[in-house]
């Protein structure tokens, strides 16, 4: 049996091995080899600033947000574009072009799409790309600049507001050039439904009362028409019409001459012209027939469209309604709507009928 020890001597037993292991620490070793955790740059190849000056983004600028867009009116022809990163070691480009941090970048800009690609690239991070897609409307202006006749005088003066204008011509002229030059270069025009390629156009005169149509189309497809009634004065000597082979018929007009001889001029007469024009709505302000070329429809207010029935007289003819071929036309918001009807038979022989819809208010 072992011999019973006392409280007191435990005690002194623990006691002193404490003082024997004296002042002895263990250190894992896994501490013992410490290393310093590398710190992370903070400074990635991100934007922390895009914008242009004065103009809205579709979103607010985050730099974790790539893509953006606007809208600009036409006649915005040129942003400032500020971009920014946190950075300094940062290259940013604007379309492969380098540009400086925190500088506005001045960029011209097309009709339609822009588009901005912008990068942030270092040596450290992957490369960033931003988008930026800035859209410029088209112009929306259809107006002329000004419109010159080869004879005779304008009334009233012109003005790229007024649309209506009056001329009257002498019976000897028998065509007037016309020359318009709309407000921008973006625009298109037609005289009686032609379209103008070479800055001014001939058309043909009748005899009596005609009408020339000019439509301007804006870049944005807004149209504009302008309106020339022309007066062509009868003839003081009487006309003799007679028919020849092939169902030809000419005009002789006998003329004195400066020692008072009577001369006779043939005229050829035109093949361009209808047999018959019908449309499908509205009421004629006089029947129709082949040599008068211009004819008032009245149409109910809530009227849109009207179709027309045109049948030339010779079947080698062309027709073209407003320079197409569609034979719907769409009528315009206001409550006049000019048609023209070109009735082409050789590259010098083309007639042009004139519809004026008259919408009822």
């Amino acid at each position: 049996m072992f011999a019973k020890v006392p409280k007191r001597g435990i005690n002194i037993i623990l006691a002193a091995s404490m003082v024997g292991m004296g002042n002895y620490s263990y250190i894992p070793i896994a501490y013992a080899e410490s290393t310093v955790p590398e710190q992370a740059n903070q400074s990635e190849n991100t934007l922390s600033l895009l914008e242009i000056e004065g103009i809205k983004l579709d979103y607010d600028f985050t730099a974790d947000v790539k893509e953006y867009s606007t809208t600009v009116e036409n006649e915005t022809k040129e942003i400032n574009l500020l971009v920014e990163s946190n950075n300094p070691d940062a290259r940013i480009t604007i379309n492969d072009k380098s540009i400086k941090s925190g500088v506005a970048s001045t960029f011209s800009l097309q009709t339609g799409e822009n588009k901005f690609l912008i990068t942030v690239s270092e040596s450290t991070h992957q490369l960033n790309t931003y988008t930026l897609t800035v859209t410029r409307k088209q112009n929306g202006n259809n107006l002329l600049q000004n419109l010159e006749l080869s004879t005779g005088k304008l009334s009233p003066n012109f003005s790229s507001e007024i649309n209506n204008y009056s001329i009257e011509v002498a019976n000897n002229i028998a065509s007037l050039t016309v020359t318009p030059t709309s407000v921008e270069p973006t625009s298109t025009i037609q005289v009686n439904g032609t379209n103008l390629k070479e800055g001014s156009i001939s058309v043909d005169l009748p005899i009596g009362e005609s009408v020339i149509t000019i439509v301007v189309t804006s870049e944005n497809g807004e149209k504009k028409t302008y309106t020339i009634n022309v007066t062509r004065g009868n003839s003081a000597n009487s006309q003799i019409t007679i028919p020849t082979q092939n169902n030809r018929t000419n005009t002789f007009q006998p003329t004195m001459n400066q020692q008072g001889n009577t001369t006779t001029t043939v005229q050829k007469v035109s093949k361009a012209t209808l047999s018959s024009l019908t449309v499908n709505n509205g009421t004629w302000d006089s029947a129709f027939t082949s040599d008068e070329f211009t004819y008032h429809v009245a149409v109910d207010s809530d009227v849109d469209s009207i179709t027309l029935s045109p049948t030339a007289r010779y079947s080698s003819s062309t027709i073209s309604i407003e320079g197409g071929t569609s034979k719907t036309v769409k009528l315009d918001d206001d409550n006049k709507t000019i048609i023209s009807i070109v009735v082409t038979y050789s590259d010098d022989d083309r007639k042009t009928y004139v519809l004026v819809i008259d919408r009822n208010e």
